[in-house]
């Protein structure tokens, strides 16, 4: 820290600082009187430096609530993993800088073969996972602050009434008890077991050209057209959070993720997914057996910021 020190500040300065330098055989050479000022200065700059950088990470606005994400294209496979060894996708979270996220998945992406296709499809998807569960996240907390306000009677900001008010359009509310139950993210882990069932792994043709990895239908469906196109993956996954959020369907599934707290478990919330396939009880053994199998839950605890992605591998290292 020293050394970085010396470099940025200017020979001037240190006569200011050092009272007693001088200069021998072009290095800074101090007098012992004057030894102590410096690293008391040295020191307070540290501290200075290391609070700044704390707060950043760590402070309550570290992941800042916005819907601005940066999406990228690829033309085939083979770019698409040059581009995820290029991107550290993580690294830029703490700092609040938009993440780049893969609008859609290249043609010959079907091609790959099924163990290859699952992996790299874990690995596409988890930022995307880790974005939508943060944006969720961040508004439910802003939603949690303004209920404990009313529920102590203290006046509301203009600025909180406006939230308040396109929260209560957004997830189909009314009051602010069902808000915050309605409003509120879906576990990594189960997030991306529904994705890989219901699109195949990033094989069907609805999420190649559709865009659409979640089976999601239109609200109106014509003959031969009732399953939705999307513009990215990204607003797939926008739209699965919400239809969990909003459907009279998941009453249930959104009750018990209230109950849950932080970090639900994701194995029971699947047993209320029954009316989301035909399937009923099948369906929900399967998301459990599929989390179970490709060990999903690793990512469930995870901050954007506590992950890796491995150069030259499809293999995942939890730093946290």
């Amino acid at each position: 820290m020293c050394d970085f020190f010396v470099v940025l500040v200017d020979e001037r300065i240190f006569g200011y600082i050092f009272s007693g330098g001088m200069r021998k055989d072009d290095r800074l050479v101090l007098k012992p009187k004057t030894n102590i000022w410096a690293l008391v200065f040295i020191v307070l700059f540290a501290v200075a430096f290391i609070a700044g950088i704390a707060l950043l990470a760590f402070g309550d606005n570290r992941y800042p609530l916005k819907n601005s994400v940066v999406l990228y294209s690829v033309k085939n496979v083979e770019q698409l993993k040059e581009r995820l060894t290029v991107y550290d996708y993580y690294k830029s979270y703490p700092f609040g800088v938009e993440p780049y996220l893969l609008k859609s998945l290249p043609e010959d992406f079907v091609k790959l073969p099924a163990a290859e296709r699952k992996k790299l499809f874990i690995k596409v998807m988890l930022p995307i996972a880790l974005t939508v569960k943060q944006q969720f996240d961040r508004e439910h907390m802003l939603f949690e602050k303004i209920k404990a306000k009313i529920d102590a009677n203290k006046k509301l900001t203009l600025a909180e009434k406006r939230l308040l008010a396109r929260g209560y359009k957004k997830y189909r509310c009314k009051t602010i008890n069902e808000l915050v139950v309605k409003s509120g993210s879906v576990p990594i882990s189960l997030l991306i077991a529904q994705a890989g069932i219901e699109s195949g792994w990033g094989k069907s043709r609805f999420a190649i050209h559709y865009n659409n990895i979640y089976g999601i239908h239109k609200k109106h469906p014509k003959p031969n057209d009732i399953v939705r196109r999307f513009k990215s993956l990204y607003d797939a996954t926008v739209c699965y959070v919400l239809n969990l959020d909003r459907n009279p369907a998941y009453r249930r599934f959104r009750n018990a993720r209230y109950r849950m707290g932080d970090y639900p478990n994701p194995y029971k919330l699947a047993e209320y997914l029954t009316m989301y396939s035909t399937k009923r009880k099948e369906y929900t053994r399967l998301i459990q057996h599929i989390i179970t199998s490709n060990n999903l839950t690793a990512f469930d605890k995870l901050s954007p910021a506590g992950v890796i992605a491995e150069i030259n591998s499809t293999i995942f290292y939890l730093l946290q």
